[in-house]
């Protein structure tokens, strides 16, 4: 049955990687610098300029550990001057009746090691360079625009059918769709949802201080505000990405702001 459903395919991979974001994108050029043959569909094509509709001005911060994968996949090179330093963990305890910190408490990565803690990159630069890195690999093709539809796993391959309508035989296939993964779907794994009660805000601002690559952290009762430092401006002028996390009764959202007092 399975040599029947194979001939039938359109193409075989070593690899399919259902999923285009970060962790998708990654994968896909982890595999391919080892020598597998990857296919990397996702239904939408990646957004890779900051100013472009639909960019994800979001960061990701890569541990220590986390920088070999890179180099390995050939990445690193590429990240590397576009990266921040996490030198300096700061933690706010303001957990109180009053918004006012009770506790602060840093921890600077140079106790433990001769490098920072992690590195900060914004997620819509790492989907440009891994995105030109594959192209750069003639064992890995990348579909935008196409997702996954069915997934029929067998002993020895799992035959997938794509959203153009091509079936692919691949020996391995990587969920990296997200929350409403289509191939969890199709493989039946069953998921529990949590709720918190909480609503997330996500900006980039400027400033006129240096953030000394200070990742800051201020916990609250009703959710964590983070700034993370990022790469400066052609001005110099210094950046931070932020967030804030509050539930629903939190009166410690700023959403009185007006937008163009939060510059990107």
């Amino acid at each position: 049955m399975s040599a029947n459903l194979s001939a039938k395919c359109d193409e075989s991979v070593d690899v399919l990687i259902s999923g285009g974001g970060i962790a998708g994108l990654i994968a896909a050029a982890a595999f391919g610098a080892s020598g597998h043959s990857v296919l990397c569909v996702d239904p939408a094509p990646p957004v890779t300029s900051e100013g472009a509709a639909g960019a994800d001005l979001r960061s990701t911060c890569f541990l220590q550990p986390s920088i070999r994968v890179l180099e390995e996949a050939g990445l690193w090179e590429r990240l590397a001057p576009h990266a921040t330093p996490l030198q300096i963990m700061r933690i706010v305890d303001a957990g109180g009746a009053e918004a006012a910190a009770r506790m602060v408490r840093e921890f600077d990565a140079s106790e433990i090691s001769d490098k920072p803690f992690g590195w900060n990159l914004q997620n819509w630069l790492l989907k440009r360079e891994i995105s030109a890195r594959l192209e750069t690999l003639q064992n890995v093709r990348f579909l935008p625009g196409t997702g996954t539809a069915a997934l029929t796993a067998r002993s020895s391959e799992a035959i997938v059918t794509l959203t153009n309508g091509s079936r692919v035989a691949a020996k391995l296939v990587v969920g990296a769709d997200g929350r409403n993964s289509p191939v969890r779907e199709a493989l039946g794994i069953g998921v529990k949802t949590f709720r918190y009660g909480q609503k997330a805000l996500a900006f980039a601002v400027t400033h006129d201080r240096a953030h000394d690559n200070i990742s800051t952290e201020v916990h609250r009762s009703g959710g964590p505000f983070t700034l993370v430092p990022l790469p400066d401006r052609e001005e110099s002028t210094p950046r931070r990405w932020s967030g804030w996390n509050a539930g629903r009764k939190s009166r410690g959202l700023p959403l009185c702001l007006p937008m163009r007092s939060m510059p990107r």
